[in-house]
């Protein structure tokens, strides 16, 4: 599971990280597959702060990656999940295309939620297992 969460992890940071790059490379092609029915000018600085967020936004998973630390790679990925769904509700709230935002933005939703959850699982099952202190005789005793 944890080879699973992490594979999945490291493909959707490098994916966002590229289309980051192309924001800010080529803003006026990359715009045309983020969905929105009204695109912005090519030149428009907000395609750039995209860009910015993006790349941002990978780097960040794969910092947390490099501590090979399965929770905190889940966590992150859980928080970093909802630019995705953000992203899918600008596109359904502009008219934009509901192939797009299910299909692109949802789809990335439910692949970070899912490597999430198999490194919490892969967490919670190579954890020793807590127990309770344990009673002395004296104490069961009195008990």
């Amino acid at each position: 599971m944890r080879k699973f969460g992490y594979t999945v992890a490291a493909v959707l940071s490098l994916g966002i990280i590229y289309v980051g790059a192309q924001y800010l490379l080529e803003p006026g092609a990359i715009a045309a597959t983020f969905g929105v029915p009204r695109l912005p000018q090519p030149d428009d600085p907000f395609l750039r702060v995209k860009g910015v967020r993006d790349i941002t936004s990978g780097l960040v998973v794969l910092a947390l990656l490099a501590t090979r630390q399965p929770r905190l790679v889940a966590i992150g990925l859980l928080v970093e999940s909802v630019i995705p769904v953000g992203d899918a509700l600008i596109v359904l709230g502009s008219g934009g295309s509901p192939a797009i935002a299910v299909g692109v933005h949802g789809a990335t939703a439910v692949a970070m939620v899912a490597a999430s959850a198999a490194l919490l699982w892969d967490a919670r099952r190579s954890q020793p297992r807590q127990r309770g202190p344990e009673l002395t005789t004296l104490e069961q005793t009195s008990a």
